[in-house]
């Protein structure tokens, strides 16, 4: 025999064993369990992840805060005298007469937010920001600062202005506060009416509010405050306050004829379905001395079984 034919028969033999041995694996990994293995989701994170870095409280002396929602960081420096006071006033006026907002900004720092403060200063400052976004924080800052100031050189038509913006902006007791000044000042019809209006935006001031509208219209009876006060005064669950308000409806609707529909609040036709649901209301409603009675039974019955106090379960 050629050794050629050795040396193959050799390698076939070896072949064959290798097949047999793959087989083998085959059919014991054929036995072994049926168990699919899910493919799981590996993140990877960035070289460049260096965590989430911890913001540091704001600095209130930062000179770089943002006056949109920052306010300033309290009272700076003293106040100058009264006749420099004046000065200033005098020349921001200038200022806002030819529209130079950032000037007139600029003269007020003397005398605004200084100690003792002055109401003319911090007012007048709130007044000229308050219409910038970018400084609507710095601005109602200013404006409640000068509104908790009973300032006897600052006059009635500054704290009504100061307190229209405050109402414009949500800040409703420092309104309030703001309008009682003015009021104080000068019991003008508009001011009483404004702070009827304010009064009627807090729910436990609806009366008071209501109260406040009439009075401006004892001054000056204005058809658009006539319909206000109807629609406060149909907002409170009494039956007094009921009838009142359909009657002030009544009154409206008969003021209204024949003025353009255009200039109205509402509509006198408007109006129907609301004084028909007035008209029953007023039947249904408690008197105010049975609702005095309710609610001062409801306090004693909430003093004598006070709620227990909640208690923090241990950790």
């Amino acid at each position: 025999m050629r050794p050629s034919s050795v040396r193959w028969g050799q390698l076939s033999r070896v072949f064959a064993l290798a097949l047999a041995g793959g087989a083998v694996t085959v059919a014991a990994t054929g036995c072994g369990t049926q168990e699919k293995v899910e493919p799981k989701l590996v993140e990877q994170g960035s070289p460049f992840d260096r965590g989430a870095k911890p913001k540091p409280p704001p600095d209130p002396n930062d000179p770089l805060r943002n006056p949109a929602y920052e306010t300033p960081r309290g009272r700076d420096g003293d106040q100058v005298s009264d006749e420099r006071i004046d000065a200033v006033l005098a020349e921001a006026a200038g200022f806002a007469k030819i529209d130079d907002v950032a000037q007139q900004r600029n003269v007020l720092r003397e005398c605004a937010n200084k100690t003792p403060p002055s109401a003319r200063c911090d007012g007048e400052m709130g007044l000229a920001m308050i219409q910038a976004k970018n400084r609507r924080a710095a601005a109602l800052y200013y404006l409640t600062e000068a509104a908790a100031v009973d300032d006897p050189k600052a006059g009635a038509e500054l704290y009504a202005r100061i307190g229209e913006q405050l109402r414009q902006h949500g800040k409703l007791v420092e309104a309030t506060v703001a309008l009682e000044r003015a009021i104080a000042r000068d019991e003008a019809a508009e001011y009483l009416f404004a702070l009827g209006q304010v009064l009627s935006l807090q729910q436990e001031h609806l009366v008071e509010g209501a109260n406040r509208m009439a009075q401006a219209r004892a001054k000056d009876d204005r058809i658009e405050w006539l319909h206000d006060e109807a629609v406060i005064r149909g907002q409170i669950p009494v039956r007094e306050q009921a009838v009142a308000a359909l009657e002030l409806f009544q009154l409206y609707v008969e003021r209204a004829k024949g003025l353009p529909a255009e200039g109205l609040p509402t509509p006198p036709e408007g109006l129907k379905g609301r004084m028909a649901e007035l008209e029953i209301l007023s039947k249904q409603y408690a008197t105010q001395a049975e609702w005095d009675e309710l609610q001062a039974k409801a306090k004693a019955e909430a003093a004598a079984n006070p709620k227990p106090e909640p208690t923090t379960p241990p950790s």
